[in-house]
């Protein structure tokens, strides 16, 4: 399934510069998304967002390849409580290096009520201060990363009929020749489910139709891919987030 860095650079190149494979994969999918239309992305596809330890290893993989960084996100996915890297968002764990005896120095800070967030869409959802929740981590990307490129891709596939099934094998055949995605698949467990009965489909159907796979780089080390890790924070940007937790015990002093 997936492409070597290497391998995505090369064929990338390639495709991209192919007319005919893009007016086809054009008219697959109905509508290329703006923000792919012009120059092919590298891309990290989320429900949200945010500057964890795996959007920065997104950032340099995605340079080596030469290409604009592009957040995809899906602003009318749902939060899940059992689901562990949505929960990492509202429950934050940020890293402070290793201790004396090797292990990880790492603080909690949560931001959202899950009770009152669970089976909401992420648009919808408030921090425990009041903010919006897709905003703060806005915030937290414009404090660590500065420049990017995001789209929502929910009106878009909604288009497309709303469901995954319905939708998502388009979604992979906007790296046919449009962009490069960068993820990690997982066939185990409650991802494992989505994966074997909607991921693996879409690949499928696309490379039939295509002749070609979609470009797909592993973004995590195999060895490390499930290691909590990814879904941390660096250290530093707990202190922004405690300035918005002071505005909340402010507010709550003044009523």
């Amino acid at each position: 399934m997936y492409f070597t860095l290497e391998e995505a650079r090369k064929e990338i190149l390639r495709r991209s510069n192919d007319t005919e494979l893009q007016r086809c994969v054009q008219e697959y999918v109905g509508e290329v998304p703006s923000m792919l239309s012009s120059s092919p992305k590298a891309i990290w596809f989320r429900s949200l967002p945010t500057p964890n330890f795996e959007c920065v290893r997104f950032f340099e993989r995605a340079a080596f390849l030469g290409l604009e960084p592009l957040f995809l996100e899906f602003m009318e996915d749902k939060f899940c409580v059992m689901n562990p890297d949505k929960v990492a968002l509202g429950k934050m764990t940020f890293y402070h290096g290793r201790g004396k005896r090797n292990g990880n120095k790492t603080s909690i800070v949560k931001v959202i009520d899950f009770n009152q967030c669970s089976g909401k869409s992420f648009g919808t959802i408030t921090t425990t201060w009041g903010d919006g929740f897709v905003s703060f981590h806005q915030h937290l990307l414009n404090v660590e990363i500065k420049f990017f490129q995001k789209y929502d891709l929910s009106a878009w596939c909604k288009i497309h009929g709303g469901k995954p099934f319905s939708y998502y094998h388009r979604v992979m055949a906007l790296f046919i020749c449009h962009g490069v995605l960068f993820e990690n698949f997982f066939y185990e467990g409650a991802e494992g489910v989505f994966v074997n009965d909607i991921v693996l489909p879409a690949i499928s159907k696309v490379t039939k139709h295509f002749g070609l796979k979609p470009l797909i780089v592993r973004l995590l080390p195999m060895e490390s891919e499930s290691d909590p890790y990814w879904c941390w924070y660096p250290g530093h940007l707990e202190k922004t987030v405690e300035a918005f937790l002071q505005n909340e015990k402010i507010c709550s002093f003044g009523t």
